[in-house]
């Protein structure tokens, strides 16, 4: 999408370009097939118009559900899931994900699985949860190199990974160095 305009690496999210946003969300109107509704969910997240984003998110499932075909489904409800998360609602955007990858995983759907384990990355990444986070990452890296997915997914999960275990490590120094050390009663010291 020409309104992304690189990878926040604090957020683990595309940056865009509010204003080419703003001009597409424009250019889209009231369209209301199922590409123009999730890319209006899409655009509103973005730019931080969240209520009406999930709104938009919500009538894309709803849509997808309409047109029977299932992967359709798994790909707006992974849209909505994220704007969940953007909402802060972790918890309910972890189990949609969670859900998401197991279907998607069955149903051998890998790049979606792949989106789905990114998600789900973040939002364990939103929840300080490292560990999960770099399993997550580690393996929709896997899932883009092994499917040979579009090499912008790759580098996003790559850079997540990368950033999610540089947090991982510095988070695991930080406890390490906060840990009482045992002192001798009568000399003191360590």
């Amino acid at each position: 999408m020409s309104e992304s305009i690189g990878y926040d690496q604090t957020a683990l999210r595309n940056a865009v370009d509010v204003a080419a946003a703003g001009r597409r969300l424009r250019q889209l109107g009231r369209e209301r097939s199922l590409a123009a509704v999730s890319e209006r969910a899409w655009l509103l997240e973005s730019i931080g118009r969240l209520d009406e984003a999930l709104a938009a998110a919500t009538e894309a499932v709803t849509m997808a559900r309409a047109s029977g075909s299932r992967d359709r489904v798994a790909e707006a409800r992974l849209l909505r899931a994220s704007v969940v998360q953007t909402r802060g609602d972790l918890r309910t955007a972890l189990r949609e994900c969670t859900a998401l990858i197991a279907e998607s995983r069955s149903n051998d759907w890998v790049e979606l699985w792949a989106h789905a384990l990114q998600q789900r990355g973040t939002v364990h990444f939103a929840l300080h949860q490292w560990h999960e986070a770099c399993i997550d990452f580690t393996v929709a890296v896997e899932l883009c190199r092994e499917a040979e997915l579009p090499a912008e997914q790759l580098q996003a999960a790559e850079v997540a990974l990368l950033v999610a275990t540089d947090r991982a490590q510095t988070e695991a120094l930080r406890a390490e160095q906060d840990v009482p050390r045992a002192t001798h009663p009568i000399w003191g010291g360590r």
